[in-house]
């Protein structure tokens, strides 16, 4: 408890204001240098007393150590006695004792009072010990150097060490005044150094709570005080640099970790956290997720380079945008996957109108440095809080509902139900299939024959691929086609094709053409002049028996590189078609520009061409526009015989379906050819 106490009392003092601890400081140094003052000054005027009243003691003890001496030197111990009695007039003596050589004492005096002291009491006042409040002397008696006796005499010093009290106390009370009059003005004075400290001690308080950091003191003073607002000032200055600093690093690091570098959009994370809001949020109108995933954006990137594909996620961000309202937020997810939160959606037909708006935004295509870029979008649509109440589950359901739009021929918008996940599944199984469908030899060709009108003669077949599956059957090149183009295997699966019919049709018994498909994307991304060249020379194929056919979307990208590919073909003496003529982008100013050697008429022109007059207009401009471009015309889809008598009556070259033959196995091509010439037709 004791050994606390010195601790407490420091707490104490540390706790209390700068000016408390300066007073006290003041006041405390000043009461113990007048306490230390009074001290030195009471030693000292008791010593000089003490010493004052012994010498008078000494003086007056040889006086009459002297008077003594006769009395002694006669044995007149009557003649000593009056001399002793003489002391009464001394007030300060209180006794006084005469000794002869052997001790004995003839003679002494006593004031009123006092008693004869004892030997001991002698005896020890001779070899000098005395107490503090009587100041006693010896003096020795002497004859011719013979001693005759000794003389003590005490003397009373108590009035004299009164008066040196009295001038000591009144020493201490002079000190205390004059320390305390120090001490006022040592508090007065430190006031002009306490009060701008305490002063900047509240601003630095107010910064700490604030972090005004602009805030700067000022002061016309030069002394340390001023040199201490100088340096805080200072201060001040470094920490509103690093405050400015402090605050760009943590938007460069929100930026970085919500915004997305490319389109400026938010990101998957802050998605994510907008997404989560909104669902806190939700009321009984709720709100609609779209995810939109560009078609073919790999192809873009691919043939024209990261680039150009930036600046196309770019453009998407921009007519995002420009199509959202205040408050809806846009995000890129990553690669070529957006999102955008619609809320407030009072009914599914208004989320299906906005989706609506963004593919007719989205499937314009965009110039870039010259460049017509096609885009296009797939969107799936999930809607708060029918289809999910966590943001993750929402997403995901979205996501479901885009696949279905993608799968269900793209540029296409699709809400999602929860029968989507079994299509999703679906296709997630044929990508990993799809990936050793050739190594596991899963996939063949097949040939249709191509019959030509004038003579009714077979001139030639089309490659097409399939594929077989030991656990998911026979699936349909309208599904793994789009599923090897999105999983960036339709490269390796063209390139086998390409040089699988080439050698098959290098080993008919008839110097029949072939016609292989080239999707877009190895137009704009493989070599394809190499590439056919090397399939020919490792088949033996002659080029003039291939036939390419490329879709219209290649021709949306008019580049040198596309005229360069094409030509290269022509060079090499291959024919190239282009299929699906009328269903795309195509123009006559491509079909100037491309060296086409056939149109192929898409057989939804051909299926209505027998009851619908207007699509036998377009088939019939289709066939004299080919004629005066000096290009051939082939007819796909043809089944009835109806529809075979018109394309001949409208001039139509040649003629494939079902009408002529099924796509045949690689066996069943020769005995389809023997059983056509046996029929009487020409081969």
């Amino acid at each position: 408890m004791i050994g606390t106490l010195p601790f407490r009392i420091r707490r104490r003092f540390a706790l209390l204001p700068l000016r408390s601890k300066l007073g006290l400081l003041v006041v405390g140094s000043t009461l113990l240098a007048s306490l230390l003052l009074f001290v030195v000054v009471t030693v000292m005027e008791y010593q000089t007393s003490r010493q004052r009243v012994e010498e008078r003691g000494q003086a007056l003890a040889q006086v009459l150590a002297q008077n003594t001496r006769a009395a002694l030197a006669f044995a007149d111990a009557a003649a000593a006695q009056r001399v002793l009695e003489a002391l009464g007039q001394v007030a300060e003596v209180r006794w006084a004792v005469l000794g002869d050589a052997r001790g004995i004492v003839v003679a002494h005096y006593l004031a009123p009072g006092e008693q004869m002291p004892d030997a001991a009491h002698m005896l020890a006042l001779q070899a000098g010990i005395t107490d503090a409040a009587r100041a006693h002397a010896v003096a020795s008696i002497e004859l011719d150097g013979a001693p005759l006796g000794r003389l003590l005499l005490c003397i009373d010093a108590t009035p004299t060490f009164s008066a040196t009290a009295l001038r000591a106390l009144l020493v201490l009370l002079g000190a205390t005044l004059i320390g305390g009059l120090a001490a006022a003005a040592a508090i007065a004075g430190q006031d002009g150094v306490v009060r701008p400290i305490v002063a900047l001690a509240d601003v630095m308080r107010t910064v700490s709570h604030t972090h005004a950091y602009a805030t700067r003191v000022s002061t016309d003073r030069d002394d340390e005080v001023g040199q201490l607002y100088a340096g805080f000032n200072r201060l001040l200055e470094e920490l509103e640099v690093r405050e400015a600093m402090l605050k760009k690093q943590q938007q460069r690091l929100f930026t970085l970790a919500h915004v997305d570098a490319v389109t400026g959009l938010s990101n998957r994370h802050h998605f994510r956290l907008l997404l989560d809001e909104a669902l806190a949020a939700v009321d009984a109108r709720g709100f609609a997720v779209l995810c939109l995933d560009l078609d073919r954006f790999k192809m873009v990137n691919d043939a024209l380079g990261h680039d150009v594909g930036d600046r196309l996620l770019s453009c998407v961000g921009e007519r995002l945008r420009a199509l959202a309202r205040a408050g809806d937020p846009v995000a890129r997810l990553g690669g070529d996957e957006f999102a955008v939160v619609l809320r407030d959606v009072r009914s599914p037909e208004e989320a299906a109108g906005f989706a609506a708006r963004v593919l007719a935004a989205l499937c314009q295509p965009v110039d870039i440095d010259g460049l017509t870029v096609p885009m296009g979008v797939s969107v799936g649509i999930a809607l708060a809080p029918a289809d999910g109440r966590l943001p993750d589950q929402l997403l995901k359901n979205a996501d479901l509902a885009l696949y279905a739009s993608k799968a269900g021929g793209r540029g296409r918008a699709s809400f999602y139900s929860p029968h989507m996940s079994t299509g999703v599944v679906r296709r997630l199984q044929l990508e990993r299939a799809l990936r050793n469908a050739i190594a596991l030899r899963q996939l063949s060709v097949v040939f249709q024959p191509q019959l030509d009108l004038d003579g009714d003669r077979v001139v030639g077949f089309e490659a097409l691929v399939r594929w077989r599956h030991p656990d998911l059957g026979q699936v349909s090149p309208a599904e793994f086609i789009a599923v090897a183009e999105d999983a960036g295997l339709i490269n390796e699966i063209g390139e086998w094709v390409l040089l699988q019919s080439c050698r098959i049709a290098a080993q008919w018994s008839r110097p029949l053409s072939v016609a292989v498909n080239l999707s877009a994307v190895q137009v704009m991304t493989q070599d394809l002049p190499a590439l056919v060249e090397r399939a020919l020379r490792q088949s033996g194929l002659p080029a003039a028996r291939l036939e390419v056919e490329i879709t219209e979307s290649v021709l949306l990208n008019e580049t040198e590189a596309t005229l360069a590919q094409l030509h290269g073909l022509n060079r090499l003496g291959v024919r190239i078609a282009l299929d699906d003529f009328g269903t795309g982008y195509s123009s006559m100013a491509y079909l100037r520009r491309f060296p086409f050697d056939k149109l192929k008429i898409d057989r939804c022109f051909v299926q209505a061409l027998t009851r619908d007059p207007q699509a036998r207009v377009i088939v019939r401009a289709i066939i004299d526009m080919a004629t005066g471009l000096r290009m051939a015309t082939l007819a796909e889809g043809v089944e009835t015989p109806d529809e075979l008598e018109a394309l001949r009556a409208e001039g139509c070259t040649l003629v494939q379906g079902y009408l002529v033959a099924p796509p045949l196995p690689v066996e069943q091509v020769e005995p389809f050819l023997a059983r056509h010439a046996a029929s009487g037709l020409a081969v």
